[in-house]
């Protein structure tokens, strides 16, 4: 899983699909994430105050980056748009894409019981 913080203006939150390798502070190399490097990349927004998560089968072969959407658009687009609030929970994805998140484990019975009571 990759983790990325970004703000938003708000209306929609633009995912950054990418990150650079520095040598002596300037950018050297740009990776793509993809569905073969990734499973799942999970982006804060400060403005909302939120995380979303979004698979990696959405970035197929490496996207530059990629929206979500806050609010409808004004121009009233409904196809091919990535509304946010489909993206807040790992779970809900899990079943709607059918995948599942790596590192994202419900604690069975026999490991809570295990937990201290502090």
């Amino acid at each position: 899983m990759q983790v990325k913080y970004t703000t938003s203006d708000g209306t929609v939150v633009t995912v950054r699909c990418r990150s650079h390798s520095l040598t002596n502070g300037r950018i050297k190399r740009t990776k793509h994430y993809t569905a073969t490097t990734i499973d799942w990349l999970a982006v804060y927004d400060a403005t909302t105050d939120r995380c979303y998560y979004v698979p990696a089968a959405e970035l197929a072969g490496g996207r530059y980056e990629l929206t979500l959407r806050l609010k409808p658009a004004k121009n009233n687009q409904r196809l091919r748009i990535r509304y946010a609030s489909d993206y807040v929970d790992p779970e809900l994805r899990q079943v709607v894409m059918g995948m599942e998140p790596a590192g994202f484990e419900p604690a069975t019975s026999s490991v809570q019981g295990k937990r201290s009571p502090n």
